[in-house]
């Protein structure tokens, strides 16, 4: 069953003197103070001077409002609630047999704005906008009348029908009309602000452009906090100028992925959930593909530290198509169905005390993308826990990659301390490849390793595969090995069955107990590694995350 709606976090913003008012019961005449609200945030935009705070009476408010153009603040009222939602409460239903059917349905979604290499044969209808909802749990849409049942609805474009397979008498029905609530566009809307609300149920589209998100920003410096994004038909929010702050937001349900960005130089991601995104299964293969908790591209400086991203029916946090300099440090990753943080075709990255566990397909994935460092990361039961890799496209596909004249190969990439465990099985450590079409890159993909920890169940999985240069790719089964044919981690360890080594990572926490494996058996940590995660440098470190408990 699919989870109930979430609530939305009670904020206490204060309201400055001059807020433009919006409440459920206001009146668009009215002048839009505190005692005469207004009653759509639409008129309020239009009204609001720039520079202006608009603050939302609490209820939930059914519009689209479109380009915002000018610097606004927009949140709740202090401790109230508010919903921002694109579906209407549909009612007026006629039974017929064991379906029941809404006449005179005729909303304006774009039904082919998506594309196609994104959609998965076997979720041929991912990219429709529509959705129905029943007391706020989801229905599965089908493509024909006579495919309704239990939990499915079906929108009959010619007959200007909606019909649903559950019974609506006495629940809550709400489907979707609009297919984005508002962009924030142009050097005019710099700096402004949408915070403490939840959005939810646009049907935007899977072009990756303008309304590909119910939130999309074209502004800079840009403030998204204390939100909630949940089920959108494609993207939760998406950031396509510099500076932005997304900040203790939770990107829940969405079709496509949580949030994207592109060219949103210097954005800070701090402290947001991105859970159970893809849920409407776009495609996990293929060059246009974009379903993630979140995905960023050809962004410099991008700050991700203290968020979660779980459950994500794809890759949790995906930085690709030349990403720069990236920072992601002290976040969780766990439950994604392929990887749970992915660095590709991209250079220099700090990935560091973050833990990546029991993601179906690589715990981290690095793929073309030189001088990536990791340093303290646990992983915990990954399909393998550390991919290396060179796929065989050149920058030159990609002409902004080509102008800041990245390699797309991977190389210069540093693991030290790093804690990697299987408990369950004894799958490989660390899998690479190289796919660069001859002649091969002559550099191995790492340059550095030491002081990392591997702990497993013993079985028939080598300990790994491992790229020596010259597009040589070498089995090993130990760490034995692993030092005499790579000379690297002289300084490391490895153990077979153990309890636990973590003091209690039900409650988030995979610090080291104190007799575990890895205990201040790290090699010293550097100043600028030690600044990021937020600890001493130097000394000898626990191996895996430090800072204490993670989400």
């Amino acid at each position: 069953m699919a989870p109930p709606p979430a609530q939305v976090v009670t904020t206490d913003y204060p309201v400055p003197p001059g807020a433009v008012f919006v409440a459920p019961n206001g009146d668009d005449s009215a002048p839009g103070n505190e005692s005469r609200p207004l009653r759509t945030l639409g008129e309020a935009v239009r009204r609001a001077a720039a520079g202006a705070t608009i603050v939302l009476r609490e209820g939930t408010f059914r519009e689209t409002v479109g380009l915002v153009g000018k610097k606004l603040s927009i949140q709740p009222y202090p401790r109230e609630r508010v919903w921002l939602k694109g579906s209407r409460v549909v009612s007026d239903w006629t039974r017929s047999d064991a379906v029941w059917r809404h006449e005179g349905w005729d909303v304006r979604l774009c039904r082919t704005c998506f594309l196609p290499g994104i959609i998965d044969p076997a979720h041929p209808l991912a990219g429709l906008p529509d959705m129905v909802f029943v007391d706020g749990r989801p229905l599965r849409q089908v493509d024909g009348r006579g495919a309704v049942t239990r939990g499915t609805f079906f929108v009959d474009v010619k007959r200007k029908e909606l019909l649903i397979g559950d019974d609506p008498t006495g629940k809550s029905v709400e489907a979707t009309e609009f297919d984005w609530l508002l962009q924030f566009d142009g050097a005019g809307a710099a700096g402004s602000m949408l915070r403490g609300v939840g959005v939810a149920h646009y049907g935007s589209n899977q072009q990756y452009g303008q309304r590909g998100a119910m939130v999309v920003v074209n502004a800079p410096s840009v403030t998204l906090e204390n939100n909630v994004f949940q089920s959108s038909a494609s993207s939760g929010a998406a950031v396509f100028q510099p500076g932005a702050a997304v900040t203790g937001n939770r990107f829940l349900d969405n079709g496509l992925v949580g949030m994207m960005a592109n060219r949103a130089d210097e954005l800070r991601m701090t402290g947001n959930t991105f859970a159970r995104n893809n849920n409407e299964h776009f495609s996990l293969t293929g060059e246009a593909i974009g379903s993630a908790g979140a995905k960023i591209t050809r962004t410099k400086r991008a700050r991700v530290t203290d968020n979660t991203f779980a459950d994500n029916f794809a890759t949790g946090w995906w930085c690709d198509l030349g990403c720069t300099d990236a920072v992601v440090a002290r976040n969780v990753a766990r439950g994604n169905a392929v990887n749970g943080l992915y660095y590709e075709v991209s250079a220099r990255a700090v990935i560091a005390s973050n833990v990546v566990a029991g993601n179906a397909g690589r715990g981290i994935k690095i793929s073309s993308s030189d001088h990536v460092r990791l340093f303290h990361n646990t992983f915990v039961d990954n399909g393998v826990a550390l991919g290396l890799y060179n796929d065989p496209r050149s920058p030159s596909s990609d002409p902004y990659s080509e102008e800041l004249g990245l390699s797309w190969i991977t190389s210069g990439t540093e693991l030290v301390n790093n804690f990697l465990i299987r408990q369950r099985d004894a799958a490989r450590f660390v899998e690479s490849a190289d796919h660069k079409p001859d002649p091969k890159p002559e550099a191995a993909f790492v340059s550095a390793a030491d002081g990392n920890a591997y702990l497993r169940t013993p079985g028939s999985e080598p300990w790994g595969t491992w790229s020596t240069g010259h597009g040589k790719v070498v089995t090993i089964a130990s760490l034995e090995q692993f030092r005499e044919v790579t000379g690297h981690d002289r300084h490391g360890l490895a153990a077979g069955p153990t309890p636990s080594p973590f003091r209690d990572p039900g409650k988030g926490d995979y610090s080291l107990r104190e007799s575990a494996p890895g205990k201040q058996a790290g090699r010293p940590l550097p100043r600028d590694i030690a600044a990021i995660i937020g600890v001493a440098p130097g000394g000898r470190p626990d191996i895996g995350v430090l800072a204490g408990p993670r989400r």
